[in-house]
């Protein structure tokens, strides 16, 4: 059976190649290997369930020990366990429209074996209404999905929205 799936693809409204939105895939299978492929389609979910707080979903991609560093323009060091990090997510984006923080620039996306990596900047609300955050994502394949195991996050406010 098709499952609903998001795809990375150009924006045409935003200027530059590297500059991405979700769009939405219908005929495209769970991949459920290590590929770059895989961890794309991931990336992309791990956007979607955020963004719409989903945590029954969220709780699959993230790993049962991941760790979530978010270091803020002044200085200060926050860092979270699983539950918490899904409980500050889950405050985050109540009451907001998940297509209003789809934005990422996907700088990076490699895979080496059971183990890749993501650098991406998002805008989205963690941290203030108006934030451009940095994030640096280790995944781990493991019981037959990509999962993240840490997360290391740099917030500053979006000089667009200043």
């Amino acid at each position: 059976m098709d499952r609903e799936r998001h795809r990375l693809s150009p924006w045409p409204h935003e200027s530059g190649p590297d500059q991405w939105h979700l769009r939405l895939n219908t005929t495209e299978k769970p991949m459920t290997d290590n590929s770059r492929e895989a961890l794309q389609a991931k990336v992309q979910d791990l956007m979607k369930y955020g963004t719409s707080a989903n945590m029954e979903e969220l709780d699959k991609i993230y790993h049962k020990d991941i760790v979530v560093m978010d270091l803020h323009i002044d200085g200060r060091l926050v860092t979270l366990n699983k539950q918490d990090f899904m409980a500050m997510l889950k405050e985050a984006f109540k009451d907001k429209i998940p297509e209003e923080h789809m934005w990422a620039k996907i700088h990076s996306l490699t895979v080496n074996g059971n183990h890749g990596h993501v650098l991406i900047s998002r805008k989205i609300p963690v941290g203030g209404p108006k934030m451009h955050i940095e994030l640096s994502i280790d995944f781990c394949f493991e019981d037959g999905r990509w999962q993240v195991t840490r997360e290391v996050n740099f917030s500053r406010p979006d000089a667009e929205a200043a």
